[in-house]
């Protein structure tokens, strides 16, 4: 054994802390994948924050050998909670000459004590770390963090595939992961991913997409994924193109992808091709159904015309495919929204979308002149919000009826955003960031939907044998399978531990 990486999205399923996404880390298995090609063996743990601690002591204690090279923590998100840290400071004392590193997309891995940190995708970064433990010299880095974005670039890359092992005791019924290209096409000026603006071919091969979608089948068989492209359908030909291996394979996968609303609108074309996919399930950032808002960070397509074109992609889907779940994710407080213009957003919703589900988030703008951190991509609007017509705001007395909000995620963001100081109080001509705040929690929570579920949460309900893709729309199967998640996690780990 030369590593283990520890990895594992942190969600709170009912109140409970300690519970867990049924979902596996994606970049902790990318980079185990990507390792053993180069010789290396190496374990994934996943679900990390269901184990307690005497439970990782235990499992780990019974995987170090003297070959072991270095422990990983890989996390898409937060990944430092008190288990996880205390479990930290347990490998330092108790190893003390094995390395420990982190990985992530964000600033929130250097709240974990260890010794490097991988900044972005970490396939070429970590194998240079690799060499280093064995003598070579020191990757390029800036205090221990090793910016992978810009010292050691992994996109594009033909091979994107990932591939499990029996000691990752894969459910049949889970939602695995796909990645198909890295980096988008556009350019949303509130977009703060780093890869923005790509303009060569960035997709992975077919064949290894083949390839990795076969051997999941035959193997555990796998045939629901998520795609995780930043824009699925920002080509035709990609569609087209992976539409073919598809018909190819000896099932029917279904999917749900990440699909630009305007794009899919205009290219009918593409229809009958994502269906042929699978992918029957879409989330859209539209960002603002009001066109001048829209338009002013880079979705320019008539309002109208997308509302009238989503209603024709819902009723060609469910026709043609059996199944379609349209997920519309909307800002609040863009630049020319207004009080009215966000009211009557939600009334098209609730007149001609809630049989399908959608959700809101406030715009949040990084006040990057009061604040040190600078890990993270910053996007224009972070960078010139001026320009974009805001400026600093006074703080503004609490007077949200709480109440009244029936989504309990607005409350918690209103205190991180009132108490971290990492956010801008905003104003604008028409708006502040507490009337959108205030609007969020007693309005738009009370929206008239079937649900509102997290899109990318599908992966709980294949746990449930009783749930079916087509159950997804079906308001009765949204609630949260929690007992089903936790066994399949509990069975995981005394599995691992075995």
């Amino acid at each position: 054994m030369h590593s283990i990486i520890f990895g594992g999205l942190l969600e709170d399923l009912g109140g409970d802390p300690s519970a867990v996404s049924i979902r596996r880390s994606s970049g902790a298995h990318k980079i185990a994948t990507f390792l053993r090609q180069n010789d290396y063996d190496v374990e994934v743990l996943d679900y990390i924050h269901r184990w307690s601690l005497p439970q990782l002591q235990e499992f780990t204690q019974k995987r170090v050998t003297k070959e072991l090279l270095f422990f990983g923590f890989s996390s898409t998100f937060a990944i430092s909670t008190p288990t996880v840290i205390e479990f930290v400071h347990w490998l330092k004392k108790t190893y003390p000459n094995i390395p420990i590193v982190c990985g992530s997309q964000n600033e929130t891995m250097k709240e974990l004590p260890v010794d490097w940190y991988i900044y972005g995708y970490g396939e070429y970064a970590i194998l240079a770390l690799i060499d280093h433990f064995q003598g070579s010299p020191e990757p390029r880095h800036k205090d221990r963090l090793i910016d992978a974005y810009t010292d050691y670039r992994a996109y594009p890359k033909s091979d994107l595939s990932v591939h499990y092992e029996a000691r990752d005791y894969i459910a049949e019924r889970e939602i695995l992961l796909l990645e198909m290209a890295r980096g988008c096409k556009f350019k949303c000026s509130f977009c703060s991913f780093p890869i923005l603006g790509v303009k060569d071919d960035h997709t992975s091969s077919e064949q290894k997409l083949y390839d990795e979608m076969s051997e999941n089948y035959d193997k555990w068989g796998t045939t629901h994924y998520m795609v995780l492209d930043e824009t699925f359908n920002d080509s035709s030909d990609k569609i087209a193109k992976y539409a073919n291996v598809i018909k190819k394979l000896p099932f029917q996968p279904t999917m749900t992808a990440y699909i630009r609303a305007d794009l899919m609108v205009s290219r009918i074309q593409d229809w009958d091709n994502l269906i042929t996919m699978g992918i029957t399930s879409h989330f859209y950032g539209v960002e603002s159904m009001h066109q001048p808002s829209a338009k002013s960070i880079g979705k320019g397509m008539n309002s109208g015309r997308i509302q009238d074109g989503l209603i024709q992609v819902d009723e060609y889907f469910r026709k043609n495919a059996g199944f379609y779940k349209g997920h519309i994710s909307l800002i609040a407080g863009l630049p020319h929204e207004t009080m009215d213009t966000l009211r009557s957003t939600k009334k098209w919703l609730e007149e001609n979308w809630s049989h399908n589900s959608f959700h809101m988030n406030v715009l949040m703008i990084k006040d990057l002149e009061n604040n040190v951190k600078t890990l993270n991509h910053n996007s224009v609007m972070d960078k010139d919000w001026r320009k974009f017509g805001y400026r600093r705001a006074e703080s503004h007395v609490d007077d949200i009826d709480w109440a009244k909000s029936v989504n309990p995620y607005f409350q918690k963001l209103y205190h991180y955003v009132r108490d971290s100081g990492y956010y801008l109080n905003w104003e604008n001509d028409n708006l502040n960031l507490h009337q959108v705040m205030k609007f969020c929690a007693e309005e738009w929570s009370q929206a008239k939907v079937r649900n509102i579920i997290d899109p990318f949460m599908y992966d709980k309900f294949f746990i449930d044998p009783s749930v079916q893709w087509k159950d997804f729309s079906e308001m009765e199967y949204m609630e949260r399978k929690t007992d089903h998640i936790l066994q399949h996690i509990d069975g995981y780990i005394q599995s691992k531990l075995r």
